[in-house]
């Protein structure tokens, strides 16, 4: 007696001879979800959303999604491949994004990009550029004027009131400007070591007039003293040290991103009671999408050691519009160091810097960092300032960068050679570690973060790479021909679903042109089914807050598994060897439902291929080969037509669940199986 009953289902291994695969495996599994080992079609893909209703694209052209905002639901739409990141910085209520891709790396809050009817609606250039042109510096030059002094007994603040005509009669002071006093006479009981000296100003009320503030309290009754010498603003007092400064200024966006400070200005002599003029400073920048309107401003720095190499702290900060500046602070009085010196841009569209194009595959790292590349660098942001990307912390690399992901460990660059490995404790910190490997990246699009481990296709099969090594995955499945002939892997569009790789590719011509395939590292030699693809997917996303994929298909985004309906799937058993040539006379299908189509292979051709339906209670058969009209039969158990052979083998293609499948040379030993 002799039967083959197949009552666990598993997964493709086409490197095996179909002869000697194991018992469960198959030689071709078909949009089949094996994930309970029974045969089971995955459910259709859904373009209905339940909060947004039909999710359709501006165009057919795109090739990436990002689900922005989950309610309502809005999806950010690219015709680029392009690695989109939510910011870093925590508290964040402006829900600011980041990507790269396109002609240079971008940053919106969602004021900027959600508007119109298509996301995102606008964005602005990532990092802020430095000015280019240097300020223009002076001492404000010693200016005298005659005037009469007004104090009151025991108070320090004094009124200096200008004459009332002449060249001098309007002072043309500014607030915090110092003005010398000299020249008074005696007058009243004052005397004029009471009043000469140097003082800042402290209020304006008129152009004629100004407020002072004494060193000390008057101790006089008398109320006014006259001008023997006169007034004077900015001047260089002997009693004061002169040292020599340099001014720079800086960029910051209407998001408070600082950009890199101009050149530095001349050197100038000056001392702590001169002011000094700052002019001709820029207005806008020659790069274009910079975020340097309505909001952005201008911050002044200036050196305090006397020389324009030394570190720039905080003076002042002015309209994003102005040109002009007056300092007149002391030295004690400045405040923070610059903190924006190195934190240049990213590599962006400006070709004479970067030959090699403008940074991409935008990575997100733990404690706020940033990772890109362009080229053979792979470029890192300051913590928690994504627009500052010092060019002190970009790896160089011996070949050119396909990608990044991130993991635990660090960050994973593949190459077009050898894999690396970064890893450090800070931005500044990293260093690159080469994984001794031959498996170079073939398609940035097939990267994808599995968690632990990082999978991409290799010119030998889907590899995994973690901190600890490299592994094909699909080493003891498919043969390096078979994967470059049949899953073109230079094509290959992944993503993660549920804990399974999903990747789609593109033959190129051909009737079908495009086909798919799952792998699920966790079922060993049933990891591997293909997935049948009509039509090209341009771009697919995992949503992290429910693990559940999208693709893009025409001008849709189609929610894989998202229908209510289970696709027709097709499994074909391996080959059976028999003991000897015999004929097999029956065949059971036992499924929650019908109808299912099945074909019995005898030593490789189709000796029987009929379909067993149902009708209440009834079922019935209709066979194509042999041909022959819709039988009713008592149970799902049918008689093959009578011929001897050496192998075996059974294909099943339904849409319903089928629990077992059986064939045997005695009926009662095969309902007794």
């Amino acid at each position: 007696m002799a039967t083959i009953n197949l009552k666990l289902f598993g997964g493709m291994a086409p490197r095996v001879s179909a002869r000697l695969l194991q018992d469960q495996l198959a030689q071709n599994a078909t949009d089949v979800n094996l994930e309970s080992g029974n045969l089971k079609g995955f459910k259709t893909d859904s373009v209905t959303n339940p909060k947004s209703g039909t999710t359709t694209l501006a165009s057919s052209s795109k090739k990436t999604i990002f689900k922005y905002t989950d309610d309502p639901e809005r999806w950010l739409q690219f015709d680029e491949d392009v690695d989109v990141h939510k910011g870093p910085i925590p508290g964040d209520s402006n829900d600011t994004i980041y990507w790269t891709g396109q002609a240079f790396p971008k940053m919106a809050r969602s004021s900027d990009a959600i508007g119109g009817s298509v996301y995102p609606n606008s964005g602005f250039r990532l990092g802020i550029p430095a000015p280019t042109a240097a300020p223009t510096v002076a001492p404000v030059a010693t200016r005298s004027f005659d005037g009469i002094i007004n104090f009151v007994n025991e108070s320090s603040t004094i009124t200096v009131t200008t004459k009332t005509s002449g060249s001098n009669a309007d002072h043309s002071a500014s607030i915090g400007e110092y003005i010398k006093l000299e020249g008074f006479v005696t007058t009243a009981g004052v005397s004029a070591d009471d009043i000469n000296g140097t003082y800042k100003i402290k209020t304006i009320p008129t152009t004629s007039s100004l407020t002072i503030e004494l060193s000390a309290a008057a101790t006089s009754t008398a109320t006014s003293a006259s001008v023997a010498g006169g007034a004077k603003f900015g001047d260089n007092s002997d009693a004061e040290i002169d040292f020599d400064t340099s001014y720079v200024y800086t960029f910051v966006s209407a998001y408070g991103e600082e950009g890199p400070p101009s050149p530095a200005s001349d050197v100038i002599i000056t001392d702590n009671n001169m002011t000094v003029d700052i002019t001709q400073m820029e207005t806008t920048s020659a790069k274009s999408n910079v975020n340097l309107g309505t909001g952005a401003v201008k911050r002044i720095y200036r050196s305090n050691t006397g020389s324009n190499t030394t570190a720039f702290q905080f003076v002042g900060e002015v309209a994003m519009s102005a040109t002009t500046f007056v300092d007149s602070k002391k030295n004690n009085e400045l405040a923070e160091l610059i903190p924006s010196t190195f934190h240049i841009a990213p590599p962006d569209d400006n070709a004479s810097l970067y030959p090699e194009g403008p940074m991409k595959g935008l990575t997100s790292l733990p404690n706020g960092v940033f990772a890109g590349f362009t080229g053979k660098r792979v470029c890192f942001s300051e913590p928690f300032l994504p627009h500052a990307w010092p060019a002190s912390y970009r790896i160089p690399l011996d070949e050119e960068v396909v990608g990044l992901e991130a993991v635990p460990q660090g960050v994973i660059a593949t190459t077009k050679g050898t894999p690396y490995l970064l890893i450090g404790s800070s931005s500044e910190a990293m260093t690159a570690v080469r994984i001794e490997s031959g498996q170079a990246c073939l398609s940035k699009r097939s990267m994808v973060d599995m968690g632990p481990a990082v999978i991409y296709a290799s010119p030998d099969g889907l590899v995994s790479l973690t901190a600890q090594g490299i592994q094909n995955l699909t080493e003891g499945l498919i043969t390096p021909e078979q994967w470059q002939d049949t899953y073109y892997p230079n094509t290959i569009i992944a993503g993660q679903w549920e804990g399974r790789y999903i990747g789609f590719f593109d033959r190129g011509s051909g009737s079908p042109q495009y086909g798919g395939f799952i792998f699920d590292a966790r079922q060993g030699t049933n990891a591997l089914v293909n997935l049948d693809a009509d039509a090209e997917v341009r771009g697919v996303f995992t949503d992290p807050d429910d693990n559940q994929f999208y693709k893009i298909i025409g001008n849709q985004i189609k929610k894989f598994q998202g229908g209510g309906s289970s696709l027709t799937y097709n499994w074909k058993s391996k080959e059976f060897v028999m003991p000897k040539i015999l004929g097999m006379s029956f065949l059971s299908v036992r499924a929650e439902t019908y109808p299912v189509t099945v074909k019995v292979y005898g030593d490789g051709s189709i000796i029987y291929n009929a379909t067993i339906s149902t009708s209440g209670s009834v079922y019935s058969v209709t066979g194509t080969t042999p041909s022959f009209s819709a039988t009713a039969i008592p149970e799902p158990i049918v008689r093959l037509p009578a011929s001897m052979h050496n192998t075996y083998a059974v294909e099943i293609e339904s849409s319903n669940v089928v629990h077992e499948v059986a064939i045997g040379d005695n009926l009662d030993e095969l309902r007794a199986s």
